[in-house]
């Protein structure tokens, strides 16, 4: 007498299970690209809110903040508050904005890591301690991974996004520099940089086809190119700084920081502010060896992402774009100009 079979024979088994691997398989991708699809949004609506907040604080002040400000008599010139700072009433963090003491200098991180730079600095009476480490969700990109919890601990008052500086010499602005300096006719041609007070009114080439603010990755605190900044030899134009980042050897330079964005409040450009001398997800170098201060030292800090095939790029009137990776550079650089009336056409 034949009775029922109940249950899989192991042939059967066996092949229900390699269908559901191919089924995994085939919808892994979608499910991880539809993940990235909202993460970006989440981005964009970040940079959207900094955008605003950036009209709000135009509307009350009549400029823009400065990306980079005062330095503080007796402290490390790299202690010195961030657009960031200028604008936290304006992102709905009144409160934080109230704790900090503008009297004294922001607290920020150590930046060093394969050599010293920028080391930790500390107010003696730990004015603003607790502010500067202070966690700014509005201030980070859901693509950027989550830091280590050792590299979390030690500061999490960390940053993703940054304030277009413009042209390549980091601490040049629209004072003349002193006799002796590097490009000497040079000045600044974005609109928030060391101690910049521009208006509206001086985005001649118009708000929407001006850069205001972008993205950049998160350095780990480990060795990473996506996310280093390298030192390269001093450089005295623009075109021989592009030249040099561009076609270093990553595998080989020398990190001058992998901490990039490890702080919000720190007016610089290892943490706050980027510029246009090469397209977004190109390397990013600081010039040493340069000399006098700062207003000699030549930097390419594109914005960078995870975002698959560019960044997102918050204009001046508070629409944020995709811009690509593949823009002409003649293009990219136009967008990061205040005034400099060139024919950009769509992007």
């Amino acid at each position: 007498m034949c009775r029922d079979r109940k249950g899989f024979t192991l042939v059967e088994l066996l092949v229900v299970i390699a269908i559901i691997g191919l089924l995994i398989g085939l919808l892994l991708p979608a499910v991880q690209a539809a993940r990235e699809t909202a993460r970006r949004t989440e981005c964009a609506n970040k940079l959207k809110q900094i955008g605003l907040a950036l009209q709000m604080y135009h509307d009350t002040h009549k400029v823009l903040p400065f990306a980079k400000g005062p330095s503080y008599p007796g402290v490390p010139v790299f202690a010195r508050w961030s657009a960031h700072a200028m604008i936290l009433p304006q992102i709905e963090q009144g409160g934080l904005y109230k704790s900090i003491d503008f009297d004294y200098p922001p607290e920020t991180p150590g930046m060093g890591g394969v050599i010293n730079f920028m080391p930790a600095y500390q107010n003696p009476g730990r004015q603003n301690a607790v502010a500067c480490r202070f966690q700014v969700s509005t201030y980070l990109c859901p693509s950027d991974p989550d830091m280590a919890s050792d590299a979390r601990g030690e500061w999490p008052g960390q940053n993703s996004y940054v304030a277009n500086q413009g042209s390549w010499l980091c601490d040049r602005n629209d004072n003349p520099p002193p006799p002796g300096s590097v490009a000497i006719s040079e000045r600044q041609t974005g609109v928030m940089y060391f101690l910049s007070k521009v208006s509206f009114d001086d985005v001649r080439d118009g708000l929407s086809h001006t850069a205001f603010f972008s993205e950049k990755i998160r350095g780990q605190g480990l060795p990473d190119p996506r996310s280093d900044m390298f030192v390269i030899p001093h450089q005295t134009s623009r075109d021989a700084t592009y030249e040099t980042c561009t076609n270093l050897n990553t595998a080989t330079a020398t990190p001058l920081t992998s901490k990039w964005g490890w702080s919000w409040v720190m007016g610089e450009n290892c943490c706050t502010s980027y510029n246009h001398v090469s397209p977004p997800n190109t390397n990013t170098c600081g010039g040493v060896g340069f000399p006098g201060s700062m207003t000699n030292m030549a930097m390419q800090v594109p914005p960078t992402s995870y975002h698959p095939g560019g960044v997102n790029v918050c204009m001046g009137d508070a629409s944020v774009r995709v811009i690509h990776n593949t823009i002409d550079l003649r293009v990219w650089r136009g967008l990061g100009t205040r005034r400099g009336a060139e024919a950009i056409g769509e992007f």
